[in-house]
């Protein structure tokens, strides 16, 4: 061989060479590349994926949940054989016999991506497809697919084919919200995975392949239809006998199972413990790690809330006028964007037929969706035709001659009578606006309103064939806002909370962000004071008379008057004074005790917020929440102990391990014996002052209402001794409401909740501490008596007056200066 030869030969082994390494090195680079971004999953105990927290009420009842993946994580062998051999059939029959890869598939797939204008497609083993769920990126491309074949053979290097399986069902997304067969199964059988049934189990399998197409709730026949696949290949593969195959095979496609009951009863509550909770374990963890929480709610008292708020707001509204629809659709739009949305509606009717009869519901729609048919088609929804169903509707056709309106419902027509609208005059919350008198003088065609449907039709629930018309009824929407929370004064679990008329106007949530002046629902305070420093009992006399006092904190003479048309009636006992609201005698106390004694008592009660060092305290003037006002009458309700209100009971994580388990610490802020005299004056105000209508409860009550001025908040709390609650009542931009009260607005809200909450709650009495006495005076005089006419009294014990006259003297009898107290 020549040199040249040589020179060349081994000039040719070096480019192989060198090919090679730098092939070697490619691959190699290429290896790890397509391997990066993958969680390293090497046993089960890896595997972490996002699961959701759900929320309940002490009672047990589900009404919340956190996610951004709605799953719960079960082991393999939680999962009946049932089930795996439906995905197997499903998805990949030869699972336990490959070792990741389906060669001849991969063949075939790869045949087919040859064709001109074919899509990239290839066979997915369930361990190609596990690995996909942990690949970043829906892309479809070959790179990804290397990554797939290089990441399958690792993971059957690594795990057990039982422990793929786990990964797999536990990651997989079935639709509707829910990511693995525990979550699937209970989102749509109500069940856990262990107690599914054969066809269950292939209806499941079934749903993995396109999760938005074969769900029972999206295409009820195209389900059947891939169920009944999977149910025909376990029985091929000998996973079935044909006998139970035909009878699941017979048996029709379950109907969506509704929601949990108190689910999304609670937005503002559940929307608190999230606050609290993220700012104890963090946003992460929250969203992700799967935590049960349980809260201090009654579900039942949460519900009677949320509907006493609504229907008080609702009567409210009624008084105060009608605003006009926000949301128009134009005459000249009408027909044409009706039609389109009728079509769309038929298409959902059509492809998921509902049990059964529906009408459309418009409360997603908004202006800007009326211009973008495609977004418009997205929030069109449906309600089930049942007596007292709420819709919002559009108005089709406005009758003067009739006096009458009819309303588009979708899948039938509404007739809204004028009686219904008679109440809707222009709104005014501060004056009587001019009632209308036709109904065109409420409504014209293509509002967008809210309706209530009065009474479906025995014929329509008994068939489905449509009726001529529905009778429906306006709703009024209110611009006033409110709100309640409810407290176990002994307990301090927070039973219920409502933070305004709908969240979907917003999050704000006024139980507990808003702070307004409580007026007169402050006294309770200023008077439990005065019974602590033994200032008054409650058969003190005060001069409920015009004043003037130079308020020493501000240096300003003052002149208070009170509520009702600044009427005074002289001499009068402190249980009278608190019972009618005076103002002039709760100011004189304050006079008597100072603010700082005050402010005090009520931080010690649970006020926390800071609160003016002057005498308008007296009449409610520092800003309060309703959540605190709430606690500070919880404490009274208590024998006078205060402990914070729970909202957060326990937290438990997913491996059973208790997290946090909160209860009351009670502590003794007031003597029981003020307490229970403070209380049996509050029940005064329910039993003859200015929350009698609260005697309709029908068991022992004490309360105080609430307006401050120009009625721009109005309250009314009070409790038994199960249960405190207060409820405000205002607008949120602090506007007047005219000749508003606590006692017209806030107090009929309140008697609607504690009727149902207390409903089967047996009565029982304020129990007297020990250190208390009771002794008959004279109502009028506060003086000992024995004559016709003289009533029992509760003192603190050795307050009690001993003889006549012999009690404590009245104070700011001669104060009419101006000069403030001698």
């Amino acid at each position: 061989m020549s040199n040249l030869t040589v020179s060349n030969f081994k000039k040719a082994l070096l480019i192989i060479g060198g090919a090679a390494l730098a092939g070697l090195i490619f691959l190699v680079v290429g290896y790890f590349a397509l391997k990066a971004g993958v969680p390293a999953i090497r046993n089960l105990s890896d595997y972490n994926p996002t699961q959701v927290s759900r929320i309940y009420s002490d009672d047990g009842e589900l009404v919340g949940e956190l996610f951004v993946e709605k799953r719960i994580v079960v082991p393999y062998d939680a999962i009946p054989q049932h089930v795996v051999h439906a995905f197997l059939a499903a998805e990949d029959a030869a699972f336990f016999e490959h070792g990741g890869l389906d060669y001849m598939g991969m063949l075939r797939a790869a045949l087919m991506n040859l064709r001109p204008g074919a899509h990239l497609q290839g066979a997915s083993t369930i361990t190609q497809q596990t690995v996909k769920t942990f690949v970043l990126g829906p892309e479809r491309s070959i790179t990804r697919k290397l990554r797939e074949i290089i990441l399958s053979r690792e993971l059957e290097d690594m795990l057990s084919k039982e422990d793929i399986l786990a990964l797999y069902l536990n990651q997989i997304y079935f639709g509707a919200s829910a990511y693995g067969i525990e979550e699937a199964a209970r989102t749509y059988f109500g069940k856990s995975v262990r107690d599914v049934d054969l066809g269950e189990a292939a209806l499941l399998a079934a749903i993995p392949k396109n999760p938005s197409h074969y769900t029972p709730r999206t295409d009820r026949e195209a389900a059947k239809q891939r169920q009944k696949y999977v149910l025909t290949q376990m029985q091929e593969k000998g996973w079935a006998d044909e006998a139970t195959v035909k009878t699941f095979l017979a048996r029709p496609i379950p109907p969506a199972l509704p929601p949990p009951p108190y689910l999304g009863r609670a937005p503002h509550y559940v929307e608190h413990v999230r606050k609290l909770l993220v700012e104890h374990y963090g946003e992460e963890r929250i969203q992700h790690g799967g935590l049960t929480i349980y809260t201090g709610m009654n579900a039942k008292a949460q519900v009677a809330a949320q509907d006493a708020m609504r229907s008080g707001l609702e009567d409210v509204a009624r008084n105060q006028g009608f605003k006009e629809p926000s949301l128009r659709v134009e005459v000249d739009r009408y027909d044409d964007l009706i039609s389109f949305m009728h079509g769309k509606l038929d298409d959902v009717l059509q492809k998921n037929p509902p049990k059964n009869h529906v009408v459309w519901d418009l409360r997603r729609v908004t202006g800007e969706l009326l211009t973008n048919r495609a977004e418009l088609a997205k929030v069109l929804r449906t309600a089930p035709l049942v007596d007292g169903t709420r819709v919002t509707a559009v108005v089709s056709e406005v009758s003067v001659s009739d006096n009458l309106a009819w309303l588009d419902l979708g899948t039938e027509r509404g007739r809204m009578l004028f009686k219904s609208m008679s109440w809707a005059r222009k709104f005014s919350p501060t004056s009587r606006t001019t009632p209308p008198k036709n109904v065109s003088d409420v409504l014209r065609k293509g509002d967008i309103v809210q309706v209530q449907i009065v009474k479906v039709p025995t014929r329509l629930k008994d068939d489905k064939s449509k009726t001529p018309f529905l009778e429906v009824e306006l709703v009024p929407e209110p611009q006033v806002e409110g709100a309640i929370v409810a407290i176990d004064p002994q307990t301090r679990f927070v039973r219920a909370m409502v933070g305004g008329y709908d969240q979907e106007r917003g999050t704000f949530n006024r139980a507990t962000q808003a702070r307004r002046q409580p007026g007169s629902s402050f006294k309770p305070i200023v008077y439990a004071t005065g019974l602590n420093e033994s200032v008054i009992t409650p058969a003190t006399i005060c001069p409920d008379s015009p004043v003037a006092i130079r308020d020493e904190w501000t240096g300003k003479v003052w002149r208070p008057s009170n509520f009702e048309d600044n009427t005074f009636d002289g001499n009068i006992t402190y249980r009278t004074a608190l019972m009618r609201s005076k103002n002039t005698c709760s100011v004189k106390l304050m006079e008597k005790l100072g603010p700082d004694k005050v402010i005090a008592m009520a931080h010690a009660l649970g006020v926390q917020t800071e609160l003016p060092r002057n005498l308008t305290l007296a009449l409610g003037s520092g800003d309060v929440s309703p959540l605190e006002l709430t606690n500070a009458y919880a404490s009274i309700a208590a024998g006078g102990q205060y402990a914070a209100p729970i909202f957060i009971r326990k937290v438990v994580d997913t491996n059973q391990s208790v997290l946090e388990d909160t209860q009351a610490v009670l502590t003794q802020v007031m003597r029981p014996s003020v307490a229970y005299v403070i209380t049996q004056m509050m029940r005064s105000v329910v039993e003859e002052g200015t929350a009698t209508r609260a005697l309709v409860l029908d068991r022992p009550l004490a309360g105080k209402t609430g307006t401050s001025n120009e009625a721009r908040n109005t309250w009314f709390g009070g409790f038994s001794p199960e249960l405190a609650a207060m409820v405000w009542v205002g607008f949120d931009d602090n506007s007047p409401q005219g000749r508003a009260t606590g006692g017209s607005h806030a107090l009929p809200i309140w008697i609607r909740f504690m009727g149902r909450a207390l409903d089967g709650v047996p009565r029982r009495d304020f129990a007297a501490p020990p250190d208390v006495v009771f002794f008959k005076v004279d109502g009028d005089t506060g003086e000992p008596s024995e004559d016709v006419g003289s009533i029992e009294e509760v003192f603190v014990a050795g307050t009690e007056p001993t003889a006549k006259s012999a009690g404590l003297k009245p104070i700011f009898d001669q104060d009419v200066t101006g000069t403030g107290p001698n």
